[in-house]
């Protein structure tokens, strides 16, 4: 089932063509202007992940660290040891077709809400109740249209910021011939710096499915500890 770890926070790519803002919402409308203020050249974080692998009566434990320091990715150790030149080389060639993880995915995203609700929490969730094709590709395959997101919008000292963005399937769905996902859910979690910038804190996802007919899935917690 190692064809469901496609599904970890990691692997989405926010398509650069996502629909631009209507201007029909102040409150979204200031929150994507904030988010295309950051830059991942702005960005230095050390980022640490737990991935779990179940399926067909395995289970296999990942924990990476890597390191991102506004210009290139370098990874710092694989399963506690120090990486090898195969395992370096392998990262390098991941991160290439990955975006730097960080608030200023958001804006792109965030320009297709349509709709907006209010949690039990009295806050502001703004909802994507299908996100638009190639919004998000993964491995080659456009999934867009089979998930939904919800942003979850707090306030300080009068700003508006997302404070958790979740993404969840909105029905079982192909990836392949053999794969087949038929639940994720990934949560991402967002707090204020020290001056009072959002920033991406840590994203948790849990996506079960089938491959060749037999279950299995995998959880994912990443961390994020800024320089």
């Amino acid at each position: 089932m190692n064809r469901i770890a496609l599904l970890a926070p990691l692997a989405f790519v926010l398509a650069s063509g996502a629909a631009a803002s209507l201007g029909i919402d102040p409150v979204r409308d200031r929150i994507i202007a904030d988010a295309k203020l950051q830059s991942p050249a702005s960005l230095a974080f050390d980022r640490t992940t737990h991935v779990v692998q179940v399926g067909g009566g395995s289970r296999t434990e990942i924990h990476r660290v890597d390191r991102w320091d506004g210009k290139s990715w370098s990874l710092i150790s694989l399963n506690g040891k120090p990486p090898t030149d195969a395992e370096i080389k392998e990262q390098a060639k991941a991160t290439l077709s990955q975006p730097v993880p960080g608030y200023h995915r958001l804006a792109g995203l965030l320009a297709t809400a349509t709709e907006s609700s209010i949690d039990a929490q009295g806050r502001t969730v703004l909802v994507i109740p299908q996100l638009p094709a190639k919004t998000i590709v993964n491995d080659g395959t456009d999934i867009s249209p089979h998930l939904k997101a919800e942003a979850v919008i707090a306030t300080s000292n009068g700003q508006p910021w997302v404070q958790q963005l979740r993404l969840k399937a909105r029905e079982p769905f192909k990836m392949s011939w053999v794969l087949k996902v038929m639940t994720f859910d990934q949560v991402s979690e967002y707090k204020l710096d020290a001056g009072g910038k959002p920033r991406l804190a840590s994203q948790s996802a849990d996506s079960q499915g089938t491959m060749f007919g037999i279950s299995g899935g995998q959880k994912s917690d990443t961390t994020y500890a800024y320089r």
